[in-house]
């Protein structure tokens, strides 16, 4: 593969301040994994003691000690602190060996400054293989607010979409700014070599809207349907995870998943998932082919989803569900067993939790469904309901999966 440094020439106005000018070794690593931190939020709120960076980079730094050699692990930080700038770290056998300060103090939630960090990480660090990880708040392919507007990311009039990377914009630790949408990100992705992977640490990045827009510019997604606790990935042991060479997917999971939360009542766990992008299209045609078999048959619109998983955001008023759940619920047992089929392909890993961290009530609250090994997919999905018309109900058909399942062939 090409050591991409073509990509010099745009990044002019974006590094500067070398605590080290040496850039990587010259030959090409195996892997570059690049850690996007978006922190210009609440999770960076050293008042109140809810600083998730420091003890984030402590682990990483201490995950560098046993991660394989002829790899690179490079971490963007943008923060809070209104006295820091944004920075682009190197972080090797427990220290950080590299420092770069950016001139200017962009959105982390900007598409363009994804890509040009994204293209500064693959020129300092080339490599065979290149990996995101997605750090921050997430929450599925939802809208609520004005994503970015910048350049080629947006239509004159942008969506009101949400999805990843609350970025104050004023270098404070509130819960309100921008984020950037699935289809921006995945237009800056497709501006560089295909990823390895993506692992989004961070909420509900485990949907099929999200994993369908990105079908293109990554071979595997890893992350949550569901919420995650506000410490995120125990990095001290996924860190070396992240640059196995062929099991790394099924490690990450499994690593992750090892750590084990309280709430005060009980023992919680993170549900994870791989998805692997290649098989989304046919996933999407399958899911199309069963919802034409149930879906004209329903008695209303719109299905009953009482007692099925779901997965919350904001509360009761919205809800992913889990895709497995919803198509065993309504499908025949021969539409199901061809439809599961699909799903399996491209839902390679999972691990199930009965309970988890969430927003709402802290885990404890999850009375209307059980979780079973037989219900859990590892992927949610959205299902139009009448109390989303003219909204959600209308804002999922400005993503592909929309049509690509088939959900305006059954009116939905």
């Amino acid at each position: 593969m090409k050591k991409l440094l073509i990509f010099v020439c745009c990044l002019t106005t974006f590094a500067a301040c070398h605590h080290h000018d040496d850039d990587c070794e010259t030959t090409v690593a195996d892997r570059t994994v690049l850690i996007y931190m978006a922190g210009e939020n609440n999770l960076n709120n050293a008042k109140s003691n809810l600083d998730f960076i420091k003890p984030d980079l402590e682990q990483m730094r201490e995950g560098t000690k046993t991660m394989a050699a002829n790899n690179h692990l490079l971490v963007y930080v943008d923060g809070a602190d209104s006295k820091q700038k944004p920075y682009l770290l190197e972080l090797a056998n427990g220290l950080t060996v590299d420092s770069v300060a950016m001139e200017e103090d962009t959105r982390t939630s900007d598409p363009e400054t994804l890509l040009n960090v994204m293209r500064q990480a693959m020129s300092k660090c080339p490599a065979n293989e290149y990996a995101l990880v997605l750090w921050g708040h997430a929450s599925g392919w939802l809208i609520e607010k004005d994503s970015v507007a910048s350049g080629v990311w947006t239509t004159p009039k942008p969506a009101p979409r949400k999805a990843y990377g609350l970025d104050t914009g004023n270098n404070s630790a509130g819960n309100s700014g921008t984020w950037m949408n699935m289809p921006s990100m995945a237009r800056a992705l497709s501006m560089l070599p295909k990823l390895k992977f993506i692992f989004a640490d961070c909420c509900h990045f485990q949907c099929a809207e999200t994993a369908y827009e990105l079908r293109d510019v990554t071979d595997y997604i890893i992350a949550s349907p569901a919420e995650i606790p506000g410490e995120g990935a125990p990095y001290h042991t996924v860190v070396p995870a992240l640059f196995e060479k062929d099991t790394f997917w099924q490690s990450i999971v499994d690593k992750y998943y090892a750590q084990v939360l309280h709430n005060g009542y009980e023992e919680l766990y993170v549900p994870l998932s791989v998805v692997k992008t290649s098989e989304m299209q046919a996933l999407a045609q399958a899911t199309r082919t069963v919802l034409n078999s149930f879906a004209p048959d329903l008695e209303s619109p719109y299905p009953d989803m009482t007692g099925l998983i779901h997965y919350y955001y904001h509360g009761a008023s919205h809800k992913f569900y889990d895709m497995n759940d919803f198509i065993l619920r309504y499908a025949s047992a021969d539409a199901y067993t061809a439809w599961k089929l699909a799903l399996d392909r491209a839902v390679i890993y999972k691990k199930m939790a009965t309970r988890w961290m969430t927003n709402v009530n802290w885990g404890f609250n999850y009375n209307d469904f059980t979780v079973t090994e037989e219900k859990y997919g590892g992927i949610s999905m959205f299902v139009p309901q009448w109390y989303y018309q003219n909204t959600v109900n209308e804002s999922i058909k400005k993503l592909g999966w929309y049509y690509a399942a088939g959900y305006a062939n059954v009116e939905w």
